[in-house]
């Protein structure tokens, strides 16, 4: 079976779609990929397509075929900003098809050898903050998925500063029982001693490539095997290089592993402190394509259950009745009067009058931020791309896997905003109690939701 190319405006059938090819791209290990149009939507995607190069034994095919098939399989089981979405998969010509997020931008090796420019020490630092939420998104799997081929080619840059890891083909699962790899894979000067088949790689190998990565970002040369910077000599090609920074790289590349940073997690709280200024995340404004050309779909329906009341926080008991002073306020809500120039209701805690706005102070590990709910339903969860589902507010990045894909909603009735648990695994909290799930629950200004790790304020501005 000898390779042949797909030719320019020839029509695949996939199985969610059609796709017309626009041009070859480039070829390289077990693929070729191609720039194609979906023509339900006439969006962009890179096809990739398994490539059978001349001289290859048929035991050759078939182990490309699988290791294809598995980064396939993978990738449409990840979900993370910096890891392209697959769109469909099928067969063409008897080979293996993957259609996936077209990135529009170039590899870092890329960058190095055209623009010929030097990255400065914050850029490769926000750099390596990036590359360490993705390999930590992998590592916390169940099992841990090992990327095992971190470098300059198999990572892309968006115009907008987002990095993309594009190569998911020597990547494994983590067993943990076993003493080394079957197969030792990776590039030399990027990978660790025990990839070498001396030990299983773990979370900890993906480091030590991390600390290459940013060493040939930082010095424009790339690493010698096994052969890890001593203290200094970074700073001999960047002498503006502060030295808690290159602490970070040598410290990642150890050669023992025990003595590397335990988790990537770990690396980028050291990171972050080489930082001059607060981390400015470029993912927060990026969003990935929809895998699939249809409408956004609702939340499955909840099955019918027999009506129950509707939760609410039990009254405080009332005062004895009052005479009304003069200038009290009436709030339009639940009648109760206010003292003049009050602006919310000490009863309900609604807002009286104004053009005041409802918002979400939202607070997680990796940083605060002020959400208003302007649209309804207001989804709280993680994003679904598979799914066309993408929250209103997504803490797929924020909560470490806490929040279910359709967590919770607000929605606004007869000017009342209800908080609803739509049934997610671990639950969601209002002022440290657990509320019921699928059962309406009124906001009151100053009530704080928590869901996993992160907690939220819901408040009027």
């Amino acid at each position: 079976m000898i390779e042949e190319l797909l030719k320019a405006n020839e029509v695949l059938q996939g199985v969610r779609d059609r796709y017309m090819i626009l041009n070859h791209v480039a070829s390289g290990g077990m693929g070729a990929v191609y720039r194609a149009q979906r023509l339900s939507d006439s969006t962009t995607w890179a096809l990739k397509k398994m490539r059978v190069p001349p001289n290859i034994t048929t035991e050759e095919v078939e182990d490309n075929r699988r290791l294809f098939e598995q980064e396939t399989r993978l990738l449409s089981s990840l979900e993370h900003i910096n890891i392209p979405v697959v769109a469909d998969d099928f067969q063409h010509d008897g080979l293996p098809v993957m259609v996936m997020e077209f990135i529009d931008g170039q590899t870092l090796e890329d960058y190095l050898l055209n623009d010929r420019a030097s990255l400065s020490e914050q850029q490769i630092i926000a750099y390596g903050i990036q590359l360490c939420r993705v390999l930590h998104y992998l590592h916390t799997r169940t099992p841990p998925i090992i990327y095992r081929d971190l470098k300059p080619p198999n990572i892309m840059i968006t115009s907008a500063g987002v990095m993309k890891l594009i190569d998911f083909g020597v990547a494994r699962t983590h067993k943990g029982q076993k003493k080394q790899d079957t197969i030792a894979m990776g590039s030399a000067g990027y990978a660790p001693p025990e990839q070498y088949g001396k030990a299983e790689t773990d979370a900890r190998s993906d480091i030590y490539a991390l600390g290459a990565t940013l060493l040939h970002l930082a010095t424009g040369n790339p690493p010698v095997p096994l052969q890890p910077p001593r203290p200094g000599d970074i700073r001999k090609f960047v002498p503006t290089m502060k030295p808690e920074t290159e602490k970070v790289i040598i410290k990642a590349m150890s050669l023992r592993r025990e003595e590397r940073f335990q988790s990537c997690e770990v690396m980028e709280r050291a990171l972050m402190r080489c930082l001059d200024a607060p981390y400015q995340d470029p993912t927060r404004q990026a969003q990935p394509p929809s895998p699939v050309s249809e409408q956004p779909r609702r939340p499955p329906p909840v099955a019918r259950q027999p009506p129950r009341p509707v939760y609410t926080p039990p009254p405080a008991s009332a005062p004895p009745p009052q005479p009304e002073p003069a200038d009290s306020v009436p709030c339009h809500h639940c009648g109760r009067m206010n003292k003049d120039g009050a602006r919310f209701c000490s009863g309900c805690g609604m807002p009286l009058g104004g053009a005041l706005v409802a918002c979400l102070m939202v607070k997680s590990p990796r940083g605060t931020w002020e959400m208003r709910i302007d649209r309804f339903p207001f989804r709280i969860g993680r994003r679904d791309p598979r799914q066309h589902h993408y929250p209103e507010l997504d803490l797929a990045e924020h909560d470490r896997g806490v929040a279910s894909r359709y967590h919770a909603t607000i929605e606004l009735k007869d000017n009342i905003y209800l908080l609803t648990d739509q049934g997610s695994t671990n639950g969601t909290m209002i002022n440290e109690v657990r509320i019921p799930a699928h059962v309406p629950h009124p906001l009151r200004t100053g009530d704080r939701i928590k869901v996993g790790e992160v907690s939220m304020e819901f408040k009027w501005v």
